[in-house]
């Protein structure tokens, strides 16, 4: 799928580079430019299809797959009170269930693919330097196997990214608005308003290292601190002191996000201070990556809390790279992110079997029926 959906998409992105050529000389009239755009939509489509197409049909895949189907979705058809499902979720919900016939849940895993996946193909397309690059990234990484998971809170993330666009572009209505509707989805989202507000604030990454390294000092003291206004807000209380919050963590993930930030700081000394917060916001998202592995050892839940930043790599890494003049220097980070998205790929896939992914299933039966 990621060799495949690469592959496409960078074509995609080729095509749109391609100068044809009549009588010696190179030519780009307002038709060519229509060909090459449709041509290239459709390759992009192509890859969509590769990545929405597994998931949308996958059967008992992910953890939370059983869940949905023996827990939440039975209690929003029943209307069951005190079940946390969001509002737009609950939409989601009952209409895949009506379009399932009202005997089969497959259509409501199917529409959640479909609005993950296409919400993540239209941030890539909007946001992403490198098309490609993001695609690989998407995939290895960790997002792809807990988007099949952690479905409400992938909906929310992906659409809050999505609206990245419009921090760029300095509107906050639209960009308000579109976290309103993400947090519909997951209400954790609603975290995401911040990041619109602290643009303008630029924080060297040195600093944040060294951050880092206070937070996990006292880090039994930030936990105190941290249920004690959960428990006084009322806000995901219940978290603390259950079954998950037993202190275990997957150090992958503080790998992970070491090596970004050890990327970003090499770049915050070969670009400078100018072209370096040309992403800020993408930037300070990663930086909450880094606050949450500091004290990950005093967190329930701690990987479902870095999937609300840890998806900004999708973006941040391409456009990061894309800051960079020489080509040469580019190559080297492109072949080392690659390199580092196979180690990542192999280890969260075969060895940890991240999310119960494996053994994927599939059923055509329920959506054909």
């Amino acid at each position: 799928m990621m060799i495949l959906a690469t592959l496409l998409t960078g074509a995609s992105e080729y095509v749109q580079l391609v100068k044809v050529k009549s009588d010696d000389t190179y030519l780009d009239t307002v038709g060519q430019s229509v060909y090459k755009k449709i041509v290239s939509n459709f390759l992009y489509m192509l890859s969509f299809l590769v990545i929405f197409i597994p998931g949308a049909i996958r059967y008992y895949v992910g953890i939370d797959y059983t869940t949905y189907s023996l827990y939440q979705i039975p209690a929003v058809l029943s209307n069951r009170p005190n079940v946390k499902v969001e509002s737009l979720y609950r939409l989601v919900i009952k209409f895949g269930y009506w379009l399932g016939g009202q005997n089969s849940y497959q259509m409501i895993f199917f529409l959640t693919n479909l609005l993950i996946v296409s919400f993540l193909f239209l941030y890539i397309a909007n946001v992403s330097s490198y098309r490609w690059l993001s695609i690989i990234i998407f995939m290895s990484f960790g997002f792809f196997f807990f988007s099949l998971s952690g479905m409400r809170q992938s909906i929310g993330v992906i659409i809050a990214l999505w609206g990245l666009k419009f921090i760029k572009t300095r509107k906050l209505s639209l960009y308000l608005i579109t976290i309103l509707v993400a947090s519909l989805f997951h209400s954790s989202v609603i975290i995401f308003i911040v990041f619109y507000f602290t643009d303008k604030i630029k924080i060297n990454p040195f600093f944040i290292a060294s951050m880092m390294a206070v937070l996990n000092v006292s880090a039994a003291y930030i936990r105190n601190f941290i249920v004690y206004l959960s428990t006084r807000l009322d806000l995901y209380s219940s978290y603390f002191g259950g079954q998950f919050d037993n202190g275990e963590y997957s150090s992958t993930w503080v790998y992970l996000v070491l090596l970004i930030m050890l990327f970003l700081c090499f770049s915050r000394i070969l670009l400078g201070k100018e072209r370096y917060y040309k992403n800020n916001a993408e930037l300070n998202m990663h930086y909450c990556a880094c606050i949450i592995i500091s004290i990950i050892g005093y967190l329930p839940t701690p990987g479902r809390l870095l999937f609300l930043f840890t998806p900004v790599y999708i973006t941040l890494i391409p456009n990061t790279i894309a800051l960079y003049k020489n080509n040469l220097t580019k190559m080297i980070f492109f072949g080392a992110t690659v390199m580092v998205a196979i180690v990542f790929m192999y280890w969260f896939l075969f060895v940890q079997n991240l999310y119960a992914v494996l053994p994927y299933r599939y059923t055509l039966g329920n959506l054909l029926s």
